[in-house]
């Protein structure tokens, strides 16, 4: 891990990558490569041992220092305790190279609030990854959802990718959470290992705040109808499952996603499911893909 001294600073209104936007950052370009990152990679923000949190830099401006990165009040916000209304337009902090931590194991992450990347590929398969970018507590379940289906196809090597975030009184959204567009290998070593094999197929397991389950990504409609209904036999309950219109905020098909990126022709499926039901139907749901994709690979 590389790091350097900065100084936080408050976004221009003329830089409308950051305005509003939680996750984003700006930096000086000379700067960032000196620790090996550049445009569109995530880095770290440690304020202190107690507040810190990812970001993506979404732009590069040079700086006088060229230590200084910028961000709105929004993201400033990730890296304070205080209430909003507190954040200082200001600080001073610590930028780390260093995305997922390396050596701990789940539990270890989960008692000191930390992020962890796991990966289970056998280096050759290429007919499903399944992942799940935001586990942990930042979408609860997601990576259990996201496990079970690869253990219950493990005989077919089927690849797996999942990240886990933890924080101690809640917050592990708001301090690990960056949007699958800016998902960037070149800061996710496991990731960096499978980006290129172009698998046939890929799904990923998100979680929300809106009601029911939303079907979207990439691939074609026909397989999201295929999966709908797969889904909705297994939990045969009130909750509604969706495939997603153009409308959507959660649509998934951004053609960056990283669901996409990981599938030949962008042939992936993003499935964004409500707390109740990964908290009530998350096997029934992991058991819908499992059977859908059984016959695929």
């Amino acid at each position: 891990m590389t790091t350097y001294e900065t100084n936080v600073k408050k976004a221009f209104d003329s830089q409308c990558t950051l305005i509003n936007k939680g996750e984003h950052c700006s930096a000086d370009s000379e700067k960032l490569a000196t620790i090996g990152r550049a445009i569109g990679h995530q880095i770290r923000v440690k304020r202190n041992e107690h507040e810190y949190a990812l970001y993506t830099v979404s732009e590069t401006r040079p700086e006088t220092p060229d230590t200084i990165i910028r961000m709105a009040k929004s993201a400033r916000a990730r890296l304070t305790i205080a209430d909003e209304s507190e954040v200082p337009d200001e600080f001073d902090a610590i930028v780390e190279s260093q995305v997922p931590h390396l050596t701990y194991n789940d539990e270890e992450a989960k008692e000191n609030s930390e992020f962890v990347e796991r990966l289970t590929d056998n280096g050759t398969h290429n007919g499903l990854v399944v992942i799940a970018p935001h586990g942990g507590t930042i979408e609860e379940g997601t990576d259990r959802q996201a496990e079970y289906v690869a253990t219950q196809l493990a005989a077919k090597g089927v690849s797996c990718w999942r990240c886990k975030g933890f924080k101690k009184g809640g917050g592990a959204l708001e301090r690990w959470h960056i949007t699958s567009p800016d998902i960037n290998e070149a800061s996710f070593p496991l990731l960096n290992t499978i980006i290129n094999r172009h698998f046939s197929y890929a799904i990923a397991f998100h979680g929300f705040d809106q009601p029911g389950i939303l079907i979207g990504g990439g691939a074609d409609h026909a397989l999201k109808c295929e999966i709908r209904s797969a889904i909705q036999q297994a939990i045969s309950s009130n909750i509604a499952v969706k495939i997603a219109t153009a409308s959507d905020n959660f649509n998934g098909d951004n053609l960056h996603n990283i669901v996409n990126r990981l599938a030949s022709c962008h042939n992936g499926i993003q499935i964004e499911q409500s707390e109740a039901a990964r908290d009530k139907h998350w096997q029934q749901i992991a058991e819908a893909i499992v059977s859908v994709y059984d016959c695929k690979i």
